[in-house]
């Protein structure tokens, strides 16, 4: 890809090269497939990482400076509590404004008709509480429902998640083995062919060897 290292792949290539020393062009390129598998690999555990840090949390839990499982664990808690504080005002917030609305419409319905526009007020009345449970109720829905600390760190450990991820693992494993059984058949195929042909010993008939025995 155009954001990759080819320094990086190359350095990767020639140090397979070296581990196992490919000769001719069919090794080369089993060489070269190994190399390209391997960088696969790695860019499936880059993407993983890239997902994980797409995550809203994992960069405040990153930069609060926590190594140990007690200290994540003990963060994570603090800022669900703190999240849990947020929805739990503006759900004190909404029944206070209904709460207020109803009251006003309580008084009006007491009130001398003569003096109060009826209509005016309710239109008020409910406008109030329109505008209230159009915005802040899907708030508080979306606060509920939306990325907490606690579901963040969840998911990047959870077997759901990473089950495709070790699942293309797996697969991408698969092929290596193969292209390593490929390169170990080349070699051995060469080596059978570099060897000279094993020949039986000279057969020699009875009278022949009796005449060289009759010589000596």
């Amino acid at each position: 890809m155009p954001w990759e290292s080819r320094e990086d792949f190359e350095n990767l290539l020639a140090a397979l090269r070296a581990e196992f020393n490919p000769d001719g062009a069919m090794e080369q390129e089993t060489v070269l497939d190994l190399a390209c598998l391997r960088w696969h690999k790695q860019r499936v555990r880059k993407m993983w990482q890239a997902a994980t840090y797409s995550e809203p949390f994992v960069i405040e839990l990153i930069q609060s400076g926590k190594k140990s499982w007690s200290g994540v664990r003990k963060y994570l808690r603090r800022e669900a509590k703190a999240s849990h504080g947020i929805i739990d005002s503006l759900h004190d917030l909404y029944m206070r404004v209904a709460d207020e609305a109803r009251k006003i419409g309580d008084g009006l319905n007491g009130a001398e008709r003569e003096n109060v526009d009826f209509e005016s007020a309710q239109r008020q009345i409910d406008g109030i509480l329109s505008t209230v449970t159009r915005h802040v109720v899907p708030l508080i829905r979306d606060l509920q429902s939306g990325p907490n600390a606690e579901r963040t760190l969840g998911k990047a450990y959870s077997p759901e998640y990473l089950e495709p991820i070790l699942r293309i693992e797996a697969g991408i494993d698969a092929r290596i083995d193969k292209a390593l059984g490929r390169l170990v058949s080349l070699k051995a195929y060469k080596s059978l062919a570099s060897e000279p042909a094993m020949l039986p010993p000279p057969r020699h008939d009875q009278r022949e060897i009796d005449l060289q025995l009759k010589g000596n």
